[in-house]
């Protein structure tokens, strides 16, 4: 009678044990072929028996607050951007032109301003001097008809408002006679009249065959008549 209860007994707690055994494993065969995150399923220590309650260990309960946060520090990071190429060396580069060679001009000698004091008789030899190289012609009193002498002088003072006579003997008394000549007095000798141009020039239309020139005064005994 007492084997047959302790053999009954043992049988029973081997039937307990391999029945936790089997509910342990087959959990964790199902936990390895599925999702490695599942945990095992927990054990109903209500159906053990006594003995077999004591052999399987209760793990720790893990509790957390309700209302417990999780908080996750995090800093900026500070990124340092590269630095800018420096820039290239400007090179600068000088060019030169060689001056272009010129000619070298000869200056002629200036033409005295006869005008420039603004006198009368100044301007009576400035305008005398644009009519240098008209012909001679007798009687003539105008460039485009040619000059004798006393048409010269009559033409150039008629210019500045002044009226002569067209006779050389005639202008003698056009005026009022002078020691000493300046420019645009009129140099008188018998049959024959000029325009002095001062520093013992004259300006005249002499004769026939040379026109109206500017030449050194040549007349000997003149007498000076200032028209003005």
């Amino acid at each position: 009678m007492t084997v047959t209860r302790t053999a009954a007994r043992s049988g029973a707690l081997i039937a307990a044990s391999s029945g936790l055994l089997a509910t342990a494993l087959a959990p964790s065969a199902h936990a390895v072929a599925g999702d490695g995150s599942h945990r095992l399923a927990s054990v109903d220590k209500t159906t053990l028996t006594q003995e077999t309650r004591h052999e399987v260990p209760t793990a720790p309960a893990v509790q957390v607050a309700s209302d417990a946060k999780l908080r996750i520090e995090s800093k900026a990071v500070k990124v340092t951007p590269a630095p800018e190429p420096e820039p290239e060396p400007v090179v600068e580069t000088t060019s030169y032109t060689e001056p272009a060679a010129t000619a070298t001009e000869t200056e002629a000698p200036a033409t005295p301003d006869y005008a420039s004091d603004g006198s009368i008789g100044a301007q009576a030899v400035a305008i005398a001097m644009q009519y240098i190289g008209i012909a001679y012609t007798y009687g003539g009193e105008s460039p485009s008809s040619g000059f004798d002498c006393s048409g010269l002088i009559k033409y150039v003072y008629a210019q500045l408002g002044i009226h002569l006579p067209h006779s050389s003997s005639s202008m003698v008394s056009a005026g009022y006679q002078v020691a000493s000549p300046i420019p645009g007095d009129i140099v008188w000798t018998q049959g024959h009249v000029s325009l002095y141009a001062g520093d013992g020039m004259v300006v005249e239309a002499a004769n026939y065959g040379t026109p109206v020139r500017h030449t050194a005064q040549w007349q000997d005994y003149a007498v000076y008549i200032r028209p003005y």
